[in-house]
């Protein structure tokens, strides 16, 4: 069920010149978020920007009541939630959304994802990891200077198939073209 509430945010992080990674004490939203739910987060006390900020789940300690999340600075409602201090409140909503698909059923799973759309990946893998599956998780990005998060996914996969478009690290090419090799590999056997 979603709530609303003021969050101190216990944590800010740099991650790269315009991605901010923010730790905050939410243990109500915690204790009831699955992997892939969102937040909505009022960036203002004013009426500009109007519309909260829908923001994904990255990770969540619930031993602690620690909630992060991930954003990349794209407009102003992300450049004034950007220059949030420590210590301060921040007015959330949440847990939004429907979550992941149930993985309970498979032993096996492979996780894919790209460029900002892979801060939500990390609790799913976290997740099914902690539960004894294999996880497998493919993660592209358009160059070296955008690749993010890489020892964290390590920790929590069995597997990490990192890509840039550019070829500039890891594997060249598509996230997608991996997983597709690897399936082709696995049904001629």
């Amino acid at each position: 069920m979603a709530e609303q509430i003021f969050a101190k945010l216990v944590r800010k992080e740099q991650l790269k010149p315009d991605i901010f990674k923010f730790s905050v004490k939410a243990p109500s939203i915690v204790n009831t978020a699955k992997p892939g739910n969102f937040i909505e987060i009022r960036v203002s006390q004013t009426t500009e920007p109007f519309l909260r900020r829908p923001i994904s789940i990255y990770n969540m300690d619930k031993e602690n009541g620690i909630l992060e999340f991930i954003f990349q600075v794209k407009g102003k409602g992300t450049q004034i939630l950007a220059k949030q201090e420590e210590g301060k409140e921040i007015d959330i909503i949440g847990p939004l959304g429907y979550g992941t698909f149930k993985y309970e059923d498979y032993q096996n799973l492979a996780i894919i994802g790209g460029g900002i759309g892979v801060f939500p990946l990390y609790e799913l893998a976290k997740c099914a990891k902690s539960d004894n599956k294999n996880v497998t998780t493919y993660l592209g990005f358009r160059s070296k200077d955008f690749v993010v998060l890489e020892e964290e996914f390590q920790n929590v996969s069995n597997e990490l198939v990192l890509t840039t478009d550019d070829g500039s690290y890891a594997k060249q090419g598509f996230a997608i073209h991996y997983l597709e090799e690897d399936i082709k590999a696995r049904k001629s056997r």
